[in-house]
């Protein structure tokens, strides 16, 4: 099941119009076909439709709150093809620029100081033993990237309650974690409530003391709902960025140490006259 079919269901569901017997009929598999190309698979709204209560009552609560998911995904979804195509394209000029150098250029820079009494050819030794150093520190930082945004991209499309198990423990900052625990929080909230649910976030404990007072939750959930998807959009973005400028770093330092190695024994030779 996708957001959409879910978002179907609910708004089916959360309906004062339609009999029980109506809503069956229009909860049907002909009906949700129409929704399945409109989103990718996600466990997590597959497990809520299974938590929706079966008494009318209760489940036009529920689903009153749920129905607008769909279109709150849908707007803070996760943009990262844009980061994709950069970080792919800066790699494989990096590569290319670097195989120029090490073919056409570094030879010129070793013929022209060999001729020198001493030779100054020595300053390339470091770069021709580890020329290739920058390109796998790229490489390791491209994966790690990728990794993240498409993880994080997952994430933002609520496909699962536990997206970051195992090495994104690691590779993930426990902030950015514990925001995306406190945005489930709150989506788990309208069937987990009066079934022994423990509000801990203060969204929850919001939710627990508007329901005790009687408030209906449905405009509430939205807009929390909606400021806590912002709100980890932006931390995402914020972490990915931080990722992209360290990729930068080390292209801008690989570059520097190769203009210093090149030019430096000119500007030796420049102080000795």
């Amino acid at each position: 099941m996708n957001w959409n079919q879910f978002g179907y269901i609910c708004r089916v569901k959360s309906s004062k119009t339609l009999s029980t017997e109506q809503k069956l009929q229009l909860c049907s598999e002909s009906h949700l076909q129409i929704y399945k190309d409109n989103g990718s698979h996600s466990e997590l709204a597959h497990n809520i439709a299974w938590q929706i209560a079966e008494d009318e009552e209760t489940s036009q609560k529920q689903t009153a709150c749920y129905k607008n998911i769909p279109d709150l995904i849908n707007e803070f979804k996760f943009e990262h093809k844009g980061w994709l195509i950069y970080l792919t394209a800066v790699f494989i000029i990096y590569c290319f620029t670097s195989q120029l150098y090490q073919s056409f250029v570094v030879p010129q820079f070793v013929e022209m100081y060999s001729s020198f009494s001493p030779s100054l050819s020595a300053t390339f030794d470091y770069y021709l033993t580890y020329w290739y150093v920058p390109i796998m520190l790229l490489a390791l930082l491209l994966i790690i990237i990728v990794m993240a945004i498409i993880k994080l991209k997952n994430a933002s499309s609520l496909t699962t309650t536990t997206p970051f198990s195992g090495m994104y423990n690691i590779l993930l900052p426990r902030r950015l974690r514990n925001e995306y625990d406190a945005l489930i929080a709150i989506i788990e909230f309208p069937y987990a409530y009066k079934k022994g649910f423990k509000a801990t976030t203060a969204e929850t404990i919001h939710f627990e003391k508007c329901e005790s007072l009687g408030l209906e939750l449905n405009d509430e959930f939205t807009v929390l709902l909606k400021q806590k998807l912002m709100s980890f959009n932006a931390m995402a973005k914020s972490y990915i960025n931080k990722l992209v400028i360290l990729y930068g770093i080390v292209i801008v330092v690989s570059v520097y140490l190769f203009v210093k190695m090149a030019y430096q024994p000119i500007f030796m030779m420049g102080e000795v006259l």
